[in-house]
Order: structure tokens, then sequence, then C-alpha cells
């Protein structure tokens, strides 16, 4: 046994049924007995680096959080594979679920009627119809499972009954499932889910000719323009404006009366404290911009009014999206006090820089936002400072992302403010920063507070890695830095390392922590080999490596046309084929090329924005960044979904 087995294996015992390949680097986990083999050929498969993790992850049946579940049911969809998931997913029902609980067998069963209805039009004609059928049954077995009580069931029907032929006689049905979502808007189980239950409430209206309603419930969708053509487009928002991490305004009281939290206004979240005595409104970082932080902060105010003004701001670090909005703290307050770190220069300095995609930041930001930042009270040392009887601690870290991180704890509260110490991106994607490799040290100082609330900067970070699973992620991404350093050595790229879809077993033990770690996975193996890489990297068949050839659109433009001779109209099938196969990449690029050698045309536009909606669709749950950027090569914004009341929605129905 070498000593990187025993590094994977050491303190743990497998479960019984957890199989493992055996690497160079050790074991990783591999697919339960009889799932892979039941599934239909591999051979000329599109590489799905996520779906691929989350298939020998779900094959060991552990996973009960109903949003692994969805997002891999919309990854086999965006990948034209619901063949592969309806063998999954039948497989899982079939061996784990007369163990499993009625509400969690339902969201299974769910998932499967949506696989097998969007998979209809590939089934032989003769047998379309009984299969649709049998689709139909499937999520009212999960109706009745539940009750009706269940939103997943629910959501299932409406969807699919909404869009199915007229001649199943589902309309009416759709919109009473539909409406029951639309009446209960806690059920959401993710911010935006609903977003496609106004859409499809919009177009059963306009089929049967009711405009004004139709048009309400588009706007409620939050679809101003073209709509998507991925089914399932609901967390995150981005256009001129800028991104936003939730697809409308939000605010949650973390704890009551004292810890808000604001999410959809800007990049990053906004957080305000209120003092023990009342006195003071504390701000834990200042936002994007100076007008997205005071549209929080008014937001704040309306829906708690009598707070009163922030005395003090926090920062967490120097980032472009944490900082761009002090401007607005000191126009409110020109006395106020903001505390960061004192090396914050260096940070500041990276984010100095343009950008080629204006949805990223938005059309509007202006680098004096960040700037003109210094921190009125620089920290270089732990210190305790005393804000209207509330005690904030504040503790230096180089964190994941940048080397002036701050942790901010309430000890009374138990509550951590960390920033973006545990980022899954390491770093804003366009600039070579962040500590993957050393991050686990932020971890363990986190850790170290044993806080009851670890607070991000990013709220899906929030639930990704909260007090109940940080401690199992450290443990896994430690496992995950060395495996690709050990790769890296022996003369591997990234991309060969994500292909060999390293899985730690130990995740078996944790899977609270699935959604964690597989929307970190290829962002560390990329930090990582970056860290050990030159100007030019290697790959382990020596044929491929990047950087010792300039390959750009120009070029592929020119394969195209010059040396394949394909005509626009071959191209445009290329393209499609592409798709259809689930090589959405690489349709990606090979439309951006085709638009260089035949122009912008209709057939060659539409291929592209079908491969950046099924691309975006993919990136919505877990990387921000990647949704932007599809959004900006395709020029198609995601407008956020309006804040609205109950009271609201009942008119329009």
């Amino acid at each position: 046994m070498n000593q990187h087995l025993e590094f994977e294996t050491a303190g743990r015992t497998l479960q019984p049924q957890a199989r493992v390949k055996d690497l160079k680097f050790g074991a990783s986990l591999d697919w339960q007995d009889g799932f892979q083999s039941a599934l239909p050929t591999t051979e000329k498969r599109s590489f799905q680096s996520m779906l691929h993790q989350y298939e020998v992850i779900m094959s060991y049946g552990t996973i009960d959080d109903p949003r692994v579940i969805l997002q891999t049911m919309n990854l086999y969809m965006m990948a034209n594979q619901q063949n592969h998931g309806i063998a999954l997913f039948a497989g899982i029902l079939t061996q784990y679920g007369h163990g499993m609980a009625p509400e969690l067998r339902a969201v299974y069963e769910s998932a499967l009627g949506v696989l097998r209805a969007t998979h209809a039009d590939a089934v032989p004609l003769s047998r379309r119809i009984g299969w649709v059928k049998e689709s139909f049954e499937l999520i009212e077995t999960a109706l009745r499972r539940t009750g009706g009580s269940h939103p997943i069931p629910h959501w299932a029907a409406g969807m699919v009954y909404a869009q199915v032929p007229w001649f199943f006689f589902k309309k009416t049905e759709a919109k009473q499932h539909l409406t029951w979502l639309v009446d209960r808007p806690d059920t959401e189980p993710t911010f935006g889910f609903y977003r496609e239950v106004y859409r499809q409430l919009s177009n059963l209206e306009a089929k049967t000719g009711n405009a004004d309603a139709a048009t309400a419930w588009m706007q409620l969708s939050g679809y101003d323009g073209p709509q998507p053509h991925a089914p399932l487009m609901g967390w995150f928002a981005t256009g001129p404006d800028g991104t936003t991490m939730a697809p409308r305004p939000v605010i949650d009281e973390v704890i009551s009366g004292r810890i808000f939290a604001l999410y959809g206004f800007g990049f990053s979240d906004v957080y305000f404290v209120l003092s023990d005595d009342g006195a003071h409104l504390i701000a834990i970082d200042a936002g994007t911009q100076p007008h997205s932080l005071q549209a929080a902060h008014e937001f704040l105010l309306a829906t708690y009014p009598g707070l009163p003004n922030i005395s003090t701001a926090f920062i967490t670090h120097s980032h472009w999206d944490h900082i761009g909005g002090h401007s607005y703290l000191q126009r409110h307050n020109p006395e106020i006090d903001i505390y960061g770190r004192s090396n914050f220069a260096s940070v500041q300095d990276r984010v100095m820089r343009e950008h080629s995609y204006q949805f990223f930041r938005g059309a509007d930001f202006d680098h004096a936002w960040v700037k003109s930042y210094a921190p009125t009270h620089p920290v270089s040392d732990p210190m305790v400072v005393n804000v209207g009887g509330t005690d904030m601690s504040l503790l230096p870290v180089t964190g994941g992302e940048t080397e002036d991180a701050m942790l901010i704890h309430i000890p009374k509260l138990s509550c951590v403010f960390v920033g973006d110490v545990v980022m899954p991106w390491y770093g804003e994607p366009w600039v070579n920063e962040g500590f993957a490799s050393t991050a686990p040290q932020a971890m363990d100082a986190v850790l170290y507070l044993g806080a009851k609330h670890i607070l991000h900067g990013h709220h899906p970070l929030t639930f990704l890695y909260g007090p109940q699973n940080l401690r199992a992620y450290k443990g896994l991404h430690e496992w995950l830095v060395s495996a690709t350093q050990f790769y890296v050595r022996r003369g591997y790229s990234a991309k060969d390392i994500i292909r060999l879809n390293l899985i730690p077993p130990a995740l078996l033990d944790h899977p609270d922590v699935t959604m964690g770690y597989v929307a970190a996975r290829d962002n560390v193996i990329s930090r990582v080999a970056a860290e050990m890489a030159g100007i030019w990297r290697e790959d382990r068949t020596g044929q491929a490596p990047e950087g010792l050839d300039v390959i750009t659109t120009a070029e592929r433009a020119r394969m195209l046309s010059e040396y394949f001779n394909l005509s626009e109209a071959q191209a445009i099938r290329g393209l499609k084929r592409m798709i259809a196969a689930g090589d959405n990449s690489l349709a990606l690029q090979m439309s951006v090329a085709a638009e260089h050698a035949f122009g912008p045309t209709s057939g060659v536009t539409l291929a592209k924005e079908h491969a950046a909606d099924r691309l975006r669709s993919i990136a919505q749950f877990t990387d921000p960044f990647g949704f932007t950027t599809y959004s900006e090569m395709t020029k198609r914004a995601h407008p956020p979904m309006p804040a609205v009341t109950g009271q609201e929605r009942k008119q329009i129905q």
C-alpha cells in the first residue's frame, strides 16, 4: 500500500458496499456494483464532468438532498442523455427505494417521470403514447405517496403536463399543480426554482387567449425579452447591470432582530448587524457598486423601519464585489468607521483591470469605486472592537481567495462572517490568484471558532459550506489537492486529471457535502495545476500541450470553410448534431468559429444560443462565473425576477 492510498483511507473504514478504482494516486470511488453495466452503451457518450461525478456518488443511494437529485436530472436533460438518467434513477428506486422515506422516494419518482417525459421523442412512435402515460403514472404515484403535500411532485406534474401535446388533455391539471406552487412560495427548494412555474403559467394562459394574465405571469418570471431555450434557469441573474447570485431581491433574518442578510444586490451578499444596545447598525462588506449597496440598505429599511444609521463597516477582503459600494457608506455617514486588512493594496491592484465581459461587474462599473477604497482602521493583528456593546473579533487570515482575508466573529451571537475564504473557484477566474493548496488553514481558523452560523460572502456558499459540513469538506479538499499534485508531477494536465473523475471514498460518509465537493472539484484541480505549471502545460499523451501553439477562432474558422470546405448549411447541421449529442462546449466553440467564417447568420447564431443556454443551465447552481460568461457570449441577459407579494400573485389568478 503506497502512501497516497494510506492518505485516502487513514482514520476511516470504507462502507462495505463502496467500490474503488485503483489509479496511480490510489483509490478513487467507483460505480456501485451493477449500475454502470446497466446503463446504455457509453462508447460515444459526450464527456460531462459534473454529471459523471453525480452518477457515481448517486449509485450508492446515499443522496437525500432534493437539490442534488434535481440538478442531476437537469444535467441529463442538458446533455440529451435522458436514457442514462432513466436507467440510473430506475436502478436507484429498485435497489434502495424500499428503504427511502416517502418524501425522498417521491422526489426520485418525480425526477424519473420528468426524464422519461422529456425522452419521449426518442421512443418509437408505436410505443410513445404508452411511454408518456407510464411517465404520468410515475408522477401521480409521487403525488399520492406524499398526499399531495410535497412541492416537487407538483412541480414535475406542472412542468410536464403544461408541455405535452393537447391530445393528452392535461392543461387544466397543469394549471392546478402550478397554481399550488404559486400559492406556497415558502416551499421553493431553492431561490428561483419557481421562475419556470411563472413561465409555464404564462404559456398556458397565452394558449387560452388570456393575454393579460399571460403577460402578468411572464413579468413575474423576469423574462422581458427572448426566453431561454433550456427548461431550468432559476438561480442566478445576469445582464448589463451585472450578475447576482439570487434571482430576485431577498432578505433573510439570520438571527431575529440582529443579523440581516440581503441577496440579489450585486455579485456578493450584504449583511447588516444590529448592535446590542440597538443604537448602531453594522455593515459587513460594502457590496459591488454604490447603487447596489444603497438599494440593499433601502430594502432593509423598508422591511425593518426604524433601524439606526450605519456607524461601522467591516470588510472581509478587498475584492471588487466586497468593496465597490464603500463610497455609499461614506456618503451615508461621513464619520463611519471602516475596518479592513492593512495589506489590502495588492488585492486592490489586481482588481484594477479591464474586462471583456460587461455582464460580470455591470456595464457601468467604475474602477474609481475600488481605487478610492482604504480602511479608516487598518487591521494587521487580531483585535476586538466593541460597537454598541457588541464585541467584534477580527482575525486576519490568508483566505481561499486573497491574502487580505479577515474573519469577523461575534462570539455572543455564535456567528462568524468569513467572506470568501472557502470559495470553490479560489479567486476570480480571470486572475491568477487564490490559495487552493493552503485554503484548509483558513478553514481550520473558521472551525476553531465553533460558531453556529458561518456566513459566507455569497449565499450559495453558506449552505454548501456550513458548520455541519465544513470539516468534512476540508478533508475532501486536502485529498483532492494531494491527488492533483501527484498527477501534475507525472505530466498530467488539469483536463487530464478532471477526466479521471477523482472522487474521494470518504465522500460516502458525508453525502451532505456532495454539492460542495462537485462545485469545487474542477476548479481546485485547475488552480493547483496552475500553481505548478509554466508557460506551457504538458498532457499525459504528449500530443496536446497547451501554450506550444496558438490556435484561435480564426484558425477554427479556416478549418471549417477552407479545409473541410463546409457550407454554412453543413456547418449548422454539424452544430445541431453536437448539441443533440450533448457536446455543448464543443458546439459553442465551433459556433463562434462558424460566425467568424460565415458571419452571424440566424442558423449559426441560434445554434450558439442553444449551446450557451444549455451550458449556463448546467452552471447556474454551482458556477456564477460560467453562467455569466455563457450569457455574455450570446448577449442574452437573464434578468432578475421582481420582488412580489402573495397578494400580487393572487390578483393575477
